[in-house]
């Protein structure tokens, strides 16, 4: 598996709703007073500190000019959006004494910022920063102009005020054109604005029911079927070209040498060091899965049994890096071997990331998700039972899905005890159900949102694949991951090389 609703998302939860494009909320108006009182505050005080410092000894017209307050830095050429820099900045000096809401327990700074953001002292604060920035905008031309564009555009996608903060991205890119933090906040921004179109696209559609009236529907069986009747290539035509899930019964008894159970591997790597996670309800990233702690893997098998209230799962625990012994054991069914990120160069972007590892504890359960860069994903279960409950990919935007600090959504949603009157676009979504019982195999399609429980202690393997059926949406979603990592830039090159695609790995 592969690495969100953002607490600044306007859900589409009333009946009819409202513009959701403009995330405004009714208490905007109360506090309009207030940041009006701070933004004439910090204007005085900035004019009062620059009158103190142009009158310094010393300070001539070759001097370099004293920064007028700390949030007058170039803050909108960092890789972090300005808006989550200063919000940090504002927690650390005044907010963390002022807020009386309580945060949720958790170390992760996505998590922590994305609370504090919901609060109202952190809002007034965020307000009189626009008010200050669009001020600003008054006096300046040229990159700079476009820096502060970026980062008044930061702010209010912060604030759920994304069409504002797609105006302020498209003006920003005229005057700097090169500027990639500004390309990717824009794509973000974009995936939101398309997932709010299809929310009161849809809920139009809806007005004329009453919300007593709607409920969430029941979930479609997820289709079995005999790895010994199915070729590579009816895998491919039937399932993987078409989106459609698929359990596969008789393959994973030769996936490997020997059996796998997780004794065997408390016997064959129990000595090695491994991080592990824990689920954080809340929590900004990705399936609500933060790290938790690293530990050997014997102590945390040893874990698995006991009645803690923090369960730890070993997640996604890379095989060819972490673990190459058992590695060498483990054989890919045929139905993806064809896979395009084996057949790049040696060192690049997710060749060796799987298969990897999965141990969890019985009755973990992580949030819904979807899987990282449009790949494609199949899961192979040794010991205990996982219930799967997944949904196409076109019932995306009806999941409420919000892009925090990540073009990866999260959800709010519970879907596992969905609650249609405050998410009433749930009812219109067509979910798919399996238990994955042990020596059975799941194929999730790309772009499937989903969610797992752990009916048992359980062991897996999985891996992520790109193929045919998957190899646009991918080529798109590097394209956004390129212009933050080097090495997605890389591999998308790669991918656009056709040669590359059909060597023999």
């Amino acid at each position: 598996m592969s690495q969100p609703v953002n607490s600044d998302c306007e859900k589409i939860s009333e009946w009819p709703p409202r513009d959701t494009g403009k995330g405004s909320s009714s208490d905007e108006s109360e506090d309009e007073e207030s940041v009006r009182h701070i933004c004439e505050e910090k204007e005085e005080g900035r004019r009062q500190k620059y009158i103190r410092q142009v009158s310094l000894p010393g300070a001539g017209p070759n001097k370099k000019r004293a920064k007028l307050c700390e949030s007058d830095e170039d803050f909108w050429e960092d890789p972090e959006p300005a808006a989550q820099a200063s919000l940090a900045r504002w927690w650390r000096r005044e907010g963390i004494n002022t807020v009386q809401e309580t945060l949720p327990n958790s170390s992760n700074p996505n998590t922590r910022l994305l609370h504090v953001a919901r609060t109202k002292e952190a809002r007034i604060f965020l307000k009189s920063e626009i008010c200050r920035l669009k001020h600003k905008l008054m006096t300046t031309t040229g990159l700079e102009k476009a820096g502060i564009l970026s980062a008044l555009a930061s702010y209010y996608d912060m604030m759920g005020e994304y069409q504002d903060a797609e105006t302020c991205l498209h003006k920003s890119l005229s005057l700097n054109s090169s500027s990639k933090h500004t390309q990717w906040l824009l794509a973000k921004v974009k995936k939101q604005l398309d997932a709010i179109s299809i929310q009161t696209a849809v809920t139009k559609n809806l007005a004329g029911k009453e919300k007593e009236d709607l409920s969430f529907p029941s979930p479609m069986t997820v289709e079995r079927v005999s790895g010994n009747s199915m070729s590579a290539d009816k895998f491919f035509k039937k399932y993987s070209s078409t989106s459609t899930p698929v359990v596969i019964t008789d393959v994973v008894e030769d996936m490997t040498h020997s059996q796998w159970t997780i004794e065997y591997l408390r016997a064959m790597i129990g000595h090695k060091e491994a991080s592990v996670k824990h689920v954080v309800h809340g929590s900004a990233e990705w399936a609500q899965l933060e790290t938790a702690r690293t530990m050997k893997v014997s102590d945390f098998i040893d874990s698995l049994d006991e009645h803690n209230t923090q369960k730890l799962y070993l997640f996604d625990w890379s095989l060819p890096i972490h673990c190459t012994e058992l590695s060498k054991e483990l054989t890919v069914p045929k139905y993806f071997c064809h896979d395009f990120l084996k057949k790049t160069r040696e060192g690049s972007l997710y060749r060796d990331s799987w298969p990897s590892l999965f141990v969890a504890p019985s009755g973990l359960s992580g949030g819904l998700h979807v899987d990282a860069f449009g790949s494609n994903f199949w899961m192979a279960l040794f010991q205990g039972r996982k219930r799967w409950l997944f949904f196409q990919k076109e019932d995306l935007p009806l999941l409420y899905p919000c892009y925090n600090h990540s073009t990866d959504p999260t959800f709010d949603v519970d879907v596992f005890n969905p609650d249609v009157q405050k998410y009433p676009l749930l009812s219109q979504t067509h979910p798919r159900e399996c238990i994955l019982q042990p020596g059975e195999l799941l194929f999730v399609p790309a772009g499937c949102p989903h969610r797992v429980e752990n009916l048992d202690k359980s062991l897996a393997v999985s891996g992520n694949f790109v193929d045919e059926s998957n190899i646009q949406v991918v080529k798109q979603e590097l394209r956004i991951n390129a212009l933050k990592d080097p090495r997605a830039l890389d591999l998308l090159q790669q991918f656009s090389d056709s040669d590359s695609l059909t060597k023999i790995p």
